[in-house]
C-alpha cells in the first residue's frame, strides 16, 4: 500500500507537526515546576535532542508520542500501511541509537510515553525525583 497523499501534501502535513513544546512536554515541565524541581534545561545539544535535561545530574528526559515512537508497535503495525510501519520502525531504531550514545557518555536516559504523562503524571514526576536524588 502506498501513501494516500502526494509527496508535497505529505511534506506539508509532516512539517506542521510540532517537535518542541508539545502538550505533553509542557504538561511535564509545568508539573516539575509546581513540585519545585528546578535546574533543568531545554534545547541542549545532545544525541536525540532530549526534551528536558538536568545537566548537573546528567539526566536526559524524552517525552515520546505513543504513535511516533511506537508504543505497543507489535500490535499497532497490524493496522498500519507499509509507509507508517517503515517510518515508525526508523524512529524506534533512531531512538535506540541515541540512547546508546547517551549511555556511553554516562547520561541517565528516561523516556515517558505520551499516554503515561497524561494518565499518570504524578508517577512520572516521582520517577524523575527519585532519579535526581540518586545522582545528588
Amino acid at each position: 500500500m502506498v501513501d494516500i497523499f502526494t509527496p508535497e501534501k505529505r511534506s506539508k502535513i509532516m512539517a506542521s507537526i510540532k517537535g518542541k513544546d508539545t502538550k505533553i512536554e509542557l504538561m511535564l515541565r509545568k508539573a516539575l515546576w509546581n513540585e519545585g524541581i528546578r535546574g533543568y534545561r531545554l534545547n541542549v545539544k545532545l544525541p536525540g535532542k532530549p526534551d528536558i535535561v538536568f545537566p548537573k545530574c546528567k539526566i536526559a528526559i524524552f517525552c515520546d508520542g505513543d504513535f511516533w515512537h511506537g508504543k505497543d508497535f507489535d500490535e499497532l503495525k497490524n493496522r498500519l500501511n507499509p509507509y507508517w510501519i517503515e517510518k515508525i520502525q526508523k524512529n524506534i531504531e533512531r531512538d535506540e541509537k541515541n540512547d546508546t550514545r547517551l549511555l556511553k557518555e554516562e547520561w541517565i536516559v528516561l523516556h515517558f510515553w505520551e499516554s503515561d504523562i497524561q494518565k499518570n503524571l504524578e508517577g512520572c514526576i516521582s520517577k524523575i525525583q527519585r532519579t535526581i536524588q540518586l545522582q545528588e
